[in-house]
């Protein structure tokens, strides 16, 4: 990367206004977790907690844990709430919009132990508790599932009970379910019954208690790419040590040297960083890229990586940019803001904001795309990488100069004979701090009708 020095000086030789631009309401958000079962879930929950103030957290259920056995552990919930509520008032000087710790702990509700209990009188405060949320949310209500189904198949089975076939179909549209595998067994009863529910299923060819791990794009949370900051030294040197919250991060996840996190896609995917699109996860970003097929059911796609397709690599090909981005998350926790790295702010064409940029263009045409106001509010230098996220369309031919790419703008220039499909340039801002951090934007070319 080429990298641009953010200064009083730069900004007076070439000033640049970026208007803020109306931005989509934060996620609202219902996870599911079988903790206390696989350490895993306890990473997730830790890095969920530190990434508290991009989404508006309105459940955390503590379900089955499985195999592990038939009963739950919101205790463990709760420790990591308190934790949380220790770091909380250095948290808040990094990121305004973290929740107050005191509105979390009620927002946590126990399922039911035994996971194959479902229907009459087997309502518990976790599937009510979804009921409730769904019914007064005017938005899409996302649940993450690090686990098992039960809980949300309990409420739906209540709610058809109840209602009316219209009045059950406008429930589940309201819903985004990203489910890690098929843990217990009730994922196909909610695709039979419920098809009007949205299904992101990570982990689609499920065979097994494991499901097909080449196939499982969740997987491409710590499988396959850059592996280097993950494995338990890892864990000690840059989590561990930074406060009463990261030293609940597990030091090691169920079957890993150090971080798993096989839940965390579930969530990475609903953060505001500039590139992920929660309500649409055909188009890729941090938590994998996924495509529908019959239905409302979304299962794994594959990117590419290192010249290699696979499912896995929809989340691994980011792993070097959300793992630097946690670990500048835990320092938030201990150090002042000087003393902290904040991720940059991307300017394109005059708009500092997060929603993709959308342009309609017919063949011929040039459009430019200029980043040079992007900032950094902590005076790093910023260096810029544009590319054509080739997975979902690649043109018929180069749309910008390949030595341009590390420029702060680009040109791009629409084919002759127009576009065949909508084709999306993702620009990189990384800064010079300590860890590197990135922010990105989506740059939407639709073919005009």
């Amino acid at each position: 990367m080429r990298y641009l020095f953010c200064s009083s000086f730069f900004l007076f030789l070439f000033p640049v206004f970026c208007g803020w631009s109306q931005e989509s309401p934060k996620p609202i958000v219902i996870v599911l977790t079988d903790i206390g079962g696989d350490t895993d879930d306890e990473q997730s929950l830790v890095r969920f907690l530190y990434y508290a103030d991009h989404f508006d957290i309105q459940g955390i259920c503590a379900t089955s844990r499985l195999g592990h056995g038939q009963d739950t552990k919101p205790e463990l919930i709760f420790k990591q709430l308190k934790a949380y509520q220790q770091v909380y008032p250095n948290l808040v000087l990094h990121a305004a919009g973290l929740p107050h710790p005191d509105t979390l702990f009620d927002k946590v509700k126990n399922g039911l132990g035994d996971h194959s209990r479902l229907g009459e009188g087997y309502d518990t405060e976790a599937s009510e508790h979804i009921i409730r949320i769904v019914d007064d949310a005017e938005g899409m209500v996302h649940i993450p599932v690090w686990g098992g189904l039960r809980e949300l198949a309990q409420a739906l089975w209540k709610v058809k009970k109840g209602r009316s076939p219209e009045e059950v179909a406008a429930f589940c549209k309201k819903i985004q379910v990203h489910a890690i595998g098929d843990q217990d067994g009730h994922r196909n009863y909610l695709w039979s019954e419920f098809k009007d529910l949205r299904f992101i299923a990570s982990g689609f060819a499920w065979l097994g208690f494991t499901g097909v791990r080449e196939l499982s794009a969740f997987r491409g949370m710590y499988m396959t790419g850059d592996v280097s900051m993950q494995d338990g030294d890892w864990v000690r040197n840059h989590i561990h040590g930074n406060g009463a919250l990261s030293d609940c991060y597990q030091l090691h996840g169920h079957g890993t040297d150090g971080m798993k996190e096989g839940d965390s896609p579930s969530f990475l995917g609903l953060i505001s960083n500039g590139l992920n699109s929660p309500e649409r996860p055909e188009w890729g970003g941090w938590g994998g890229r996924f495509r529908k097929i019959p239905g409302s059911i979304y299962v794994d796609a594959p990117d590419f990586l290192d010249g290699t397709l696979n499912e896995r690599h929809s989340v691994a090909r980011w792993r070097r940019a959300f793992q630097r981005d946690f670990m500048a998350r835990i320092k938030w926790a201990t150090n002042s803001f000087q003393e902290a790295n904040h991720p940059p702010t991307v300017c394109v064409n005059g708009s500092t904001g997060l929603d993709p940029v959308v342009f309609s263009v017919k063949g011929g045409e040039s459009i430019r795309l200029d980043a040079a106001g992007s900032m950094d509010v902590d005076g790093d230098g910023l260096g810029f990488n544009w590319f054509v996220y080739e997975e979902l369309f690649k043109p018929s031919q180069e749309l910008f100069s390949s030595s341009a790419r590390e420029d702060a703008a680009i040109l791009v220039r629409i084919p002759e004979d127009g576009l065949a499909a909508p084709v999306h340039i993702i620009l990189e801002v990384q800064d010079t701090g300590v860890p590197q951090l990135s922010s990105y934007r989506r740059i939407i070319f639709q073919p005009e009708p």
